[in-house]
Formats: structure tokens, sequence, C-alpha cells
């Protein structure tokens, strides 16, 4: 253990050091590449300032009409640019042809073996003179008073400059980071030492008189509390092995109790063999007193015996038919579907469990009977084998079951007549609805000169009633069309950005009247839909306008929308078999999902997988009334019927999630819709 511990700790302060050296190597060379570019372009900049200015002054003179190599002082001045700053070594002007006119050096020969290596930029080259070795180059043109080229100017400094410079950094440097890195690496030793390697040692000797067979171990002080924590696990693994000792122990104690018990269970077993004639007379006792009917039938399918039950059930008595054929007695008892019957005996016969139902009219009462027989196989004290059939009577059951089927049946037909309803009704209400809102239009915007304000406002009144009613009508309109299978649509490429951001604009009168803040969460990388935009406005105001509602003044209602993968493959509704069973494939497939959640009261368990159906309102009924917006106000229970009518059209999906209604504290409910991404053609009409 301890040369594990050794190892450890050389691994440990080992990967340290190469990990603190190749960092502070690496940011050293960082740092020293970086001051050399620094420091090269600052001279750079210093030979491209005074050249600049040089050519100011000799586009002054060329101004006036001298030749470039007719100006006189030109030489001194460049003398000057390499007596001002050191570290440049030449300044020259040549002409159009690279002919050296002025220089701050005439024995300098700028041409002669000069070689080019690269170009830095489109003004400064990297040249390799035969006696001053790799050297930068800074060029800049002149320009005559024609604006034609007179010339050039050269400024130049030696690379060695940048090598000298960067050497002294680099010792410096490495002094320092040499000093960090001493320090760093004591203080890692000094961290591995303490807090490490030493609690590590004490959890090996721990560890040691628990293998030992020291089971009463002392935890000792650690420095960090995964040790600490590894240090009590110990110790409670301690205690489990001294439990265990222990059970082991009482455990070896209770075999050798058992080997005894053992003994005298093979001496009781001699008695339970005495006692088995009288459990064939408790077990014809318990078949006499048995509540269901029980009929015992040989290989040969005569009846061997049948209980009182049995008798009761079929209305016979045992001395009219023991011995007598099975069958035989069920056709005297113009029992229904006697081959199923024989199939049941058959199957019981060769060792199954089989079930059946049997159906007669009773001889006694002549009432209907119906039983369920459940027949399993039975070994008789002669090894032959038997059938019993134990029969319970389900003709109450049956009746019940009936009656439960009728009344389904019922139900259907007045969900169909409910249908029917709202189409009539959607249909009749429309036009009469029109012509009121019509009227009540032409008196507010022609005639409402002619009436006082009382008028006025009973118009207005009527007015709203009307549009209120027609938008009811519109929506039990679109449920009939739903339910139908003729809601068309025209899809198209649509960005759900844009129709979300329309369909809040239209609610943002409601946000201010209800004091409420709204939040966008747009993703910026969404694909377009193909859907039908006014079908999508309709679902985001529906939402919206129902989170407005259910949210109290002052929260927030937040609409997001994001990318998402799903592996719920997108369905026809008009071809689904079950609508209700959504598929799954082994792909993901890319969705738009939209949520529209909110700080409001939230949404009941118990309600949350019924408010998409027709005519639900989550809440007291007696809470219903007319305000589009106002604080859980109820509506006609339709437009989570339509948003989820028209999503299932669109092969998307639609759910709730909610913590559960709570008035006080507001948990809020957010309302998930996913749309594919998916789709075929643009502008077409499509329908279900």
């Amino acid at each position: 253990m301890d040369f594990m511990n050794k190892t450890l700790e050389k691994r440990i302060l080992t990967f340290a050091f190469l990990v603190l050296t190749l960092t502070i190597a690496v940011n050293t060379g960082f740092n020293i590449e970086g001051f050399r570019r620094d420091y090269r372009d600052g001279i750079i900049l210093r030979c491209q300032s005074l050249s600049a200015g040089l050519q100011s002054a000799i586009e002054n003179v060329l101004a006036l009409g001298l030749g470039l190599e007719e100006m006189e002082g030109v030489n001194l001045r460049c003398q000057e640019i390499v007596a001002t700053d050191p570290e440049i070594i030449y300044c020259l002007i040549e002409n159009t042809v690279g002919t050296p006119l002025y220089s701050s050096d005439p024995s300098f020969y700028f041409t002669a073996g000069v070689e080019f290596v690269s170009a830095l930029t489109k003004s400064t080259s990297i040249l390799n003179f035969p006696h001053l070795g790799r050297a930068y180059d800074v060029s800049r043109p002149v320009y005559d008073a024609d604006g034609k080229l007179a010339g050039r100017i050269r400024i130049g400094f030696p690379e060695s400059i940048l090598e000298k410079r960067t050497a002294k950094v680099f010792q410096r440097s490495m002094i320092i980071l040499g000093i960090a890195l001493s320090v760093v690496f004591g203080l890692v030793v000094l961290f591995a030492k303490r807090d490490l390697i030493g609690p590590i040692r004490r959890l090996c000797s721990m560890a040691k008189n628990i293998a030992a067979g020291d089971f009463q171990v002392t935890v000792p002080a650690m420095s960090t509390r995964d040790f600490s924590e590894l240090a009590t696990a110990l110790q409670e693994m301690a205690t489990s092995l001294q439990s265990r000792d222990q059970k082991i122990s009482e455990n070896y104690h209770e075999l050798e109790e058992t080997n005894l018990q053992l003994q005298e269970s093979y001496e009781y077993q001699e008695r339970i063999g005495a006692e088995l004639g009288r459990s064939r007379e408790m077990y014809r006792s318990l078949l006499e007193g048995a509540s269901d009917a029980i009929v015992v039938s040989d290989d040969n399918d005569r009846i061997v015996l049948i209980n009182r039950a049995a008798e009761a059930f079929f209305g016979i008595t045992l001395d009219k038919v023991e011995g007598m054929n099975l069958f035989s007695a069920l056709e005297m008892l113009q029992v229904d579907h006697i081959e199923e019957q024989y199939g049941l005996h058959r199957a019981v016969l060769d060792g199954e469990t089989a079930e059946a139902e049997v159906s007669f009219v009773r001889p006694g009462d002549h009432r209907p009977v119906v039983g369920w027989i459940v027949g399993s196989p039975v070994v008789g004290k002669d090894g032959k084998h038997l059938v019993q059939a134990t029969i319970r009577d389900i003709t109450k059951e049956k009746e019940i079951k009936e009656n439960l089927e009728k009344s389904t049946r019922e139900l259907q037909r007045l969900n169909q007549m409910k249908d029917s309803f709202l189409g009539v009704a959607s249909h009749e209400l429309k036009t009469p609805l029109t012509v009121i809102i019509g009227y009540a239009e032409l008196i507010l915007s022609e005639m409402s000169g002619r009436l006082d304000e009382t008028a006025l406002g009973m118009v207005q009144h009527i007015a709203d009633a009307g549009e209120r009613l027609s938008s009811i009508v519109r929506d039990m309109v679109d449920v009939s069309m739903l339910d139908n299978n003729r809601l068309y649509l025209r899809n198209r490429a649509v960005d759900i950005n844009e129709v979300i951001r329309k369909g809040v604009t239209e609610l943002e009168f409601f946000f201010s009247l209800r004091k409420q803040s709204f939040e966008f969460r747009l993703g910026d990388d969404l694909p377009p839909v193909f859907c039908d935009p006014d079908r999508i406005l309709q679902i985001v105001t529906n939402l919206v306008g129902n989170a407005i509602k259910f949210t109290p003044d002052e929260g927030t209602v937040t609409v997001e929308t994001r990318r998402a993968s799903s592996l719920r493959t997108p369905y026809n509704l008009a071809v689904a078999d079950d609508p209700e069973i959504k598929p799954i494939g082994n792909k993901p497939i890319s969705y738009v999902e939209i949520i529209i959640s909110d700080t409001g009261i939230g949404i009941a368990e118990t309600d949350q997988i019924h408010i998409f159906d027709k005519f639900y309102e989550v809440g007291n009924i007696e809470e219903h009334f007319t305000g589009k917006v106002a604080f859980k106000g109820k509506g006609a229970g339709l437009g989570l019927t339509i948003v989820k009518g028209i999503i299932d059209v669109l092969d998307g999906e639609i759910w709730v999630e909610s913590p559960g209604c709570d008035p006080e504290r507001c948990p809020g409910s957010a309302f998930h819709i996913l749309l594919p991404v998916e789709g075929s053609g643009t502008d077409d009409s499509i329908g279900i």
C-alpha cells in the first residue's frame, strides 16, 4: 500500500510539473512572439510616418516644377532621419527605374546583391543584404506635379534589432517564470502531501485494520469533504461487516436448528400420510359447501360428482345425472354451443386450464342462466385424470354488461345528435346574425345623429352582443367542419415568428387593459413551416387570450419558439386508424416548437386531460360570463377544441404542462405546440 501511495505521489507531482512547465512554456512563447510582432510593427509605423513626412516635403518641391534629380538638401534630410532613430539603418530616394538619387550614406548600394525574401504588406518587404543581413524595407511612392510617379522613398531597419530586443525580453521572462514555476510547484507539492497523500495513508491504515478484523475503527480527521465521506463510508462498511459477521454466526446456529427441524419434519410427513384419507373426506365436504357450482367428470366423459351449488345452478339432482355422459346431460339442458364445451373438456384432459361461457334455460323456473366455466385437471386417487369444472353464475353480470353496452350506444347517438345540432345551429344562426350586425353598424355609422345617447348605447350593446355571438357561431362552424372532416387550409411556407408577432400585436390593448407584461423569446434560426398562416394566427390569439384571462393583473405572458426534434412521425388524420395513437419512428424528425406560458393560476391535473374536449370549461360553471379577457372569465368551451383540431390537421401535436391550480401562488401553465417542418407544395388548398 505504501508503494502505491509513493507511486501515486510521484505521478501527481510529475503530472503537475509537466502541466505547469508546458503551460509556462507555451505562455512564454506566445508572449515573446507577441512582443516581437508588436515591436516590429512599431518600427514599421515610425518608418511609414517618417517616409510620409519626407514624401510631403519632396512633392511640395516637385509641385514648383523642379525635377527629382535637381533637388538640394535631400541627402542631408535622409541623414537626419537615420540620425534621429538609431534603429533605422538607411534612408534613400530612387527614381522610377530604381536608381538611387539621394541616400543617408552615399556609399550604400541598394541594388547590388540585394535579394527579395518576402512581402509583409503592400509597402513593406523583407530583403536580404550581403553586408547587413535580413532587413525590413518600407517604401512610399513620390508623384510629380502632373500626378505621375517620380520615384520612391525607402527606409529600412535590420532584423537583428528585433532579435536582440527579443532575446533580452526572453531572458527576463524566463527568470520571472522560473521563479513562478518554483513557487507554484512547491505549493502543489505541499498540497499533494497534506491534502492527498496524507489522507490516503490514513485511509489505508483504516482499511488494513478492517481487513484484520478490527471493526471498531475511528474515523481520522480529514481536510476535505470527499476524504471525510470516504472515511465515513469505511466506518459504515466496518459496522456492516460486524453486523454480517454476527448474522453469519447466528445463521450457523439456525442451520443446526433447521437440521433438527428437518428431522422432525420427516417424522411429521409420515403422520401426514395417515391423515390424507381424512383430507379426502374434508375435500368432499368443502366441495359440497362451495358457493360455486362444481362438476367433476372422468376421461370417459362420465359425471363423477356434482355439489349442491351445481344442483341448484342446473336445476337437476345428483341421482339423475351421476354416471351419465356429460354431454348428454348438457343436451338435456339444451345448453348452447356444446361443441365449445367439448373442446374445453378435451383441453383440460390434456393438462391445460381452459375457460368458456355456458348459457341455457333452467328447467325448474325456465329462467335464462349464464355461467362462466373454469376447467382444471385433477388426478384421482387411482391415478385417473379427471376434469373439475367450476361454474360461476354471471347472469346478473351479463345483464349489467348488456345494459352498459346499450347505454354506450345511446351516448354515441346523443353525441352524434349534438354534433348535428352544432352544424345546423351554426349555419342557421349565421344569416340572422349577419343582418343584426349589419343593421347595427349602419345605425351607428349613418344614423347616429338621429338617435339620442341612450338609444345609441342600446344599439352599441346589440352590436357588441352580435359580434360575441358571431364569434361563438364561427367557433361552432369550425368545430362542425373538424367533426365532419371538412376543414380546408391554404398552406404555404410561413415564418412562424412573423405570425406570432402579428397575433400579439392584435392583443396589445388587452395587455395594457390588464396591466400585464409580455415577453418574446423567438428563435432566430427557425426554418419555414408549411401551414395556413390565418389558422396559426387563430391558434396564437386563442392561447394568448386564454393566458391573459387566467393571469392576474400585472402578470407576465411569454411566447417562445425554438427548433425541436422528436421520434413522433407526422400522420394524416384523415387516414389514421386510431387518432389517439401517435406513431413513433426510428429517426428524429425536425419540428418547430411554440411555447405559450404564463404566471397565472394554473390548471388542475384532473382538468388537463379534458381541456381540449368540446364545451369543457375549467372551474365552476357559475363563473361563466362574456368578458373577453376578464380575469378567470369563461367562454363557450370551443376554443381549445378548435386549436387542437387545426394542429391535428397540420400533423402537429399540442399538450399542456402545469403543476396544478392555485389562485394564491399562481404556479402558471405552459401550452406546447409541435409543428412539422417538412411540407410539399406552396399555396395549396388542403383539407380533411
